[in-house]
């Protein structure tokens, strides 16, 4: 079966609706939904919930709940084929009203890094479910070690910052540290950390007897198999006059390489970044944000902003597609992006609103787990979501600071289209700040195990738009494609979007220039909200 989405983007005084999703656009074609459909909305006489597991990296355990609506005991198993899953239980009953849990253990211990994915697979005679675990295991061995953060920029007048060890495993490891230059030291230089704890070290600069100058090094830390990690410090040595106007560092936005010979221009005077991408202007510091501009073989002109002490900044490389980014980040703002600049708060509907269903339960608890996942993906880890709350009662749709999700089969969510099956709608304020956000799902459409995917494509896709994206309407491939098809996350493209957009102000304009009056820490005032909005149709889904 092929279901089908077509848009037709249409705009308001105060409306930027942004619709929804999963499909390209064509009006005149009905919606097919096959005959799975209407056996899905039929109740269950076996249920498990949730249907996707995922653990994380640290996580050991978790629980599946099962229950029945069937009229006698229904007898069930369990079965699963990973060596790191263990259930509790893999037979019983269960009877209507009691519904029972399963609980399940994964040994992290001795896998190599990676992900893994297994199924456990709940049979009766009355029903079978399947449920989805994941996990993901950061170093091999059987302790994961980390260090962050993994740089360290003293400027010109720091001197002295902190790392932290960080033991996630159910033992505890030893560590070591190494350098190798004289103007740098760490109070402690090994140690043990227990179980799931973390340990703070401080690293120290000494500037005497140095020319002036950039410097660099890196400090590297050991636990043994349980992994290792490498810190870079870098530090600036003012001239004799004993001022620097600006010092820092460039990088590239999205691999965080070192980047050499960039020209950089500031307070009327120019520098060029080193083999370490640092680079030093002399002067009087200055408190106020004066433009800075960064160019160079390889990458894009950034225009933005700075004042002495700030010390580190990512630039573009030309090889990223930036007609692509303006087609889906600008074009449908008027040439330049829009982002969050707090933390919304998400608010998940309880209310199914058109229509009844079992699977109500098991699409909410999905929705909340993946709707934080996808507005912190979407920024680039910018933003994460103060909370996400389910609830009978949400906020009003387009109150400040929240992004409101539904679940609905009424037509009248969706403009009045019987075929959409996602709709989005944003409200910015004049800084080109979001304000708030609203989202409908049609997930009635695609119900069961076997939709789940096609679930979660549809929420991402419609959070692209809730987080400031439009329409992919390129060749691009994008989950922000009008047809998704089988696309369930962010791809690579999508990801250097989204970190381009929310380590920029809101109202960047192309192909990187910062206005001034939107630039982050002096934003404007804000004005009354104008918000817009998308629709779409059915239409055929493409792969």
């Amino acid at each position: 079966m092929k279901s089908s989405v077509s848009c037709a983007l249409r705009a308001a005084i105060v409306g930027f609706l942004c619709a929804a999703i999963a499909v390209a656009c064509n009006t005149s074609s009905p919606v097919e939904v096959d005959s799975t459909f209407e056996a899905a909305l039929e109740e269950s006489w076996l249920e498990a919930s949730p249907l996707q597991i995922d653990l994380g990296a640290t996580s050991t355990s978790a629980s599946i709940t099962l229950k029945t609506s069937y009229r006698r005991r229904v007898s069930w198993t369990a079965s699963e084929n990973a060596s790191w899953l263990s259930l509790e239980k893999s037979s019983g009953s269960v009877r209507r009203g009691s519904p029972i849990k399963i609980p399940l253990s994964v040994e992290r211990d001795g896998l190599p890094a990676g992900d893994y994915s297994t199924s456990v697979t709940i049979s009766s005679t009355k029903g079978t479910e399947t449920v989805d675990v994941r996990l993901s295991v950061a170093t091999s061995g059987t302790t994961t070690f980390s260090v962050s953060p993994q740089q360290l920029d003293f400027g010109s007048t720091a001197t002295s910052l902190s790392v932290t060890l960080k033991n996630t495993s159910s033992k505890s490891l030893s560590w070591n540290a190494s350098e190798g230059v004289g103007w740098l030291g760490l109070n402690t230089m090994s140690g043990t950390i227990s179980a799931n704890s973390q340990k703070t070290v401080v690293i120290s600069i000494s500037r005497t007897g140095k020319t002036a100058g950039t410097y660099s090094t890196n400090v590297k830390f050991s636990a043994g198999t349980a992994g290792s990690g490498t810190v870079t410090a870098n530090m600036t040595v003012p001239s004799s006059s004993g001022t620097v106007l600006l010092a820092g560092q460039l990088v590239n936005q999205f691999t965080g390489a070192a980047l050499q010979g960039i020209t950089v221009q500031y307070g009327g005077k120019t520098a060029t970044t080193n083999s370490s991408g640092m680079f030093t202007i002399s002067g009087s510091p200055v408190s106020t944000l004066q433009q800075l501009t960064l160019s160079g073989s390889g990458v894009y002109k950034r225009v933005t902003f700075a004042r002495t002490g700030d010390s580190k900044w990512g630039v573009i490389p030309s090889s990223f597609n930036i007609t692509a980014f303006n087609d889906v980040a600008r074009d449908e703002w008027g040439s330049s992006t829009v982002r969050w600049v707090t933390r919304p708060t998400i608010y998940v509907d309880s209310r199914p609103e058109g229509f009844s269903s079992s699977e109500m339960s098991t699409w909410i608890s999905q929705v909340k787990v993946q709707a934080a996942e996808f507005v912190s993906k979407w920024s680039g880890t910018v933003i994460q979501p103060s909370s996400v709350i389910v609830t009978s009662s949400p906020p009003a749709d387009l109150t400040t600071g929240t992004i409101v999700i539904h679940i609905s089969d009424n037509s009248s969510d969706f403009g009045g289209s019987s075929g959409a099956i996602g709709y989005a709608r944003l409200s910015q304020n004049s800084d080109r700040s979001i304000r708030s956000s609203a989202v409908w799902l049609r997930y009635s459409l695609y119900p069961g195990t076997t939709k789940a995917d096609k679930r979660k494509g549809i929420l991402g896709h419609e959070l692209g738009h809730a987080m400031g994206l439009g329409h992919m309407d390129r060749d691009m491939v994008s989950l922000m494609q009008p047809s998704i098809g089988t696309k369930t996350d962010l791809l690579e493209f999508d990801r250097q979007v989204a970190s381009f957009v929310y380590t920029r102000s809101p109202s960047n304009t192309s192909p990187d220039t910062d206005s001034s009056a939107s630039f982050l820490g002096a934003l404007a005032p804000s004005a009354a909200p104008v918000s817009r909005e998308w629709v779409c149709e059915a239409g055929e889904d493409q792969p």
